[in-house]
């Protein structure tokens, strides 16, 4: 089914949109904030950390233990805040996980045994942030529509560059002030979570008027809704049913008799629901005008049964002439408890078979990245590099990154940017030159790939957040996003260990890095294919619009 569009000139009317910009820009600050207050220091954990846990006499294998309760209590978090966001705002959910975070780096300075290690940076600070994130994404992407890429690269650089300067500030503080002080600074540092949680203000209050041309919709019935020989639609008048069909006139026609004069007469026609650019939830029957309301429909008829779920008023369609638009009638679906659950967690987003496709090559992509990032270090000290070489590669990498987000920052001023296409692209080379990589062991040419798989994973960080966006509404964009993170956390809690376990057995990185290349693909390959159905679909509209 098409639908013509007529620009109304005689008649202009408002609607409000996104600022893009205003009080975007604080939202930007405050995004930067959070992220900067509750993950900069992640990566040292370990180097704060490593005299404590030896007095403890338990080792590293500690700080595998809190980041995996970390992880696992982040992931339960970021799908529980779209409970919480049922009764609360954005803004009052962000301040409890503010407040949640910075309660746990406040008793992470008391510390005295693992386990109140594990339940303060593990279990609250991964709390904390499972609730700041989705809130801190889903506001950002209410204030912007157009220049989202733009934005998110500049924060994601400013993010990107305190996190490359963490290391020496770290370093800074344990020798001034030693392990309890660098903790208390931490703790201050965490504290800014709340200023970025409080600038969070709903986008209602700064939306912007704008002037809207209005529109006329003619509905276009590609076919009819009965069969030869068989009669599904019966109509209590004085006339036959066939008369009745015969009688009827669908918006089509009408359109034609418009144009053309003509008056051929045609059966009746049913209207389902729309798709593509105008969408009405609204399937309805067009009958003649002096036809009586209580006109009976055959339920036995698979396309009436099949059109009819959870229709809706018509009353907005107006009359067409001496056509009217009869409501078809409203089949509740019998909601059990299972329903009404999956209905207030929005799991029902699973049913969408592309936000499925989303998550799950998302959620892949960005396992293998961090994992990958995580492995390198000891990948390049097994090759027999010396620590000088290593800290180069590293470092390279990390500069390529944050140079990656500052371009896309400017190109995003200059040109429109499809998120998920360079998601996508991003997936795909990364994929590509791991591969490549794991075939050197000198320091050049891994110092090169480095910096190109930095720069590629650039494309990752910043569209992540963003495609999502672009394909739900942004009301459900907080379940969407928490569902993606429960995914998330599900993948890094069994495919991580069973690459570490593979990794550990045949003791070759080599492996580890090609299984982390082919969770880059299960997310290539089935976007490939649904780019490429989506490509057929439009193109045989287009032809059928044409013809």
């Amino acid at each position: 089914m098409s639908v013509v569009k007529e620009e109304c000139c005689e008649e202009e009317k408002y609607e409000l949109v996104p600022p893009e910009g205003g009080w975007g820009y604080v939202v930007c600050v405050g995004l930067s904030v959070i992220f900067i207050a509750g993950t900069a220091h992640q990566p040292v954990f370990g180097f704060i950390y490593n005299d404590f846990l030896d007095e403890l006499g338990v080792g590293t294998g500690a700080v595998t233990v809190v980041y995996g309760v970390f992880q696992v209590t982040l992931a339960i978090a970021g799908f529980s805040a779209n409970i919480a966001l049922k009764s609360l705002s954005l803004r009052q959910v962000g301040l409890i996980g503010a407040f949640i975070y910075t309660l746990a780096s406040f008793l992470a300075i008391f510390v005295v045994s693992t386990t109140q290690l594990i339940v303060t940076n593990g279990f609250l600070q991964g709390l904390g942030m499972g609730l700041l994130i989705p809130v801190s994404y889903t506001s950002f992407n209410s204030y912007f529509t157009k220049k989202k890429v733009l934005y998110l690269s500049l924060c994601k650089a400013s993010i990107g560059l305190i996190t490359m300067l963490y290391p020496l500030f770290i370093k800074f503080t344990i020798t001034q002030y030693g392990f309890r002080g660098t903790l208390a600074i931490i703790c201050a540092i965490s504290a800014h979570s709340i200023f970025g949680a409080l600038v969070m203000h709903p986008v209602q209050w700064y939306m912007v008027k704008k002037l809207k041309t209005c529109e006329k919709i003619v509905l276009i019935p590609p076919t009819p809704a009965i069969e030869a020989g068989k009669e599904k639609f019966h109509f209590n008048s004085n006339t036959t049913a066939s008369k009745g069909a015969e009688n009827a006139r669908s918006v089509e026609n009408l359109y034609a008799i418009k144009r053309t004069g003509s008056q051929k007469p045609t059966e009746l026609l049913f209207v389902p629901k729309l798709a593509d650019s105008r969408r009405l939830s609204i399937p309805v029957v067009l009958i003649p005008g002096e036809t009586k309301a209580d006109s009976k429909f055959n339920s036995s008829d698979n396309v009436y049964l099949e059109n009819l779920y959870k229709a809706a008023s018509v009353s907005s369609l107006g009359n067409f002439g001496n056509i009217a638009a009869e409501p078809m009638p409203v089949i509740k679906n019998k909601e059990g408890k299972w329903q009404t659950i999956m209905e207030y967690l929005d799991l029902t987003l699973l049913k969408d078979l592309v936000y499925d496709n989303i998550i799950v090559g998302m959620a892949l992509t960005f396992f293998a990245d961090l994992t990958f990032f995580t492995l390198e270090p000891l990948f390049l000290d097994k090759v027999n590099l010396n620590r000088s070489q290593i800290a180069n590669i590293i470092a390279l990498g990390g500069a390529t990154d944050m140079c990656a987000r500052l371009f896309l920052g400017v190109a995003g001023q200059f040109f429109i940017m499809n998120s998920r296409y360079m998601f996508f692209i991003g997936a795909l080379f990364a994929a590509a030159f791991r591969l490549v990589m794991i075939q050197f062991t000198t320091y050049l040419p891994l110092l090169i790939l480095t910096g190109i798989l930095g720069a590629l994973r650039s494309l990752v960080h910043i569209a992540q957040p963003i495609v999502m966006a672009e394909h739900v509404p942004i009301e459900l964009y907080p379940s969407a996003y928490g569902l993606y993170m429960l995914l998330a956390g599900a993948i890094s809690l069994s495919v991580g260990p069973m690459i570490g376990f593979i990794r550990d057995f045949t003791g070759s990185y080599v492996v580890a890095f090609v299984m982390l290349a082919v969770c880059n693909l299960c997310c290539v390959v089935p976007w490939a294919i649904e780019f490429i159905f989506r490509y057929k679909k439009e193109r045989k509209l287009r032809n059928t619009d044409v013809s």
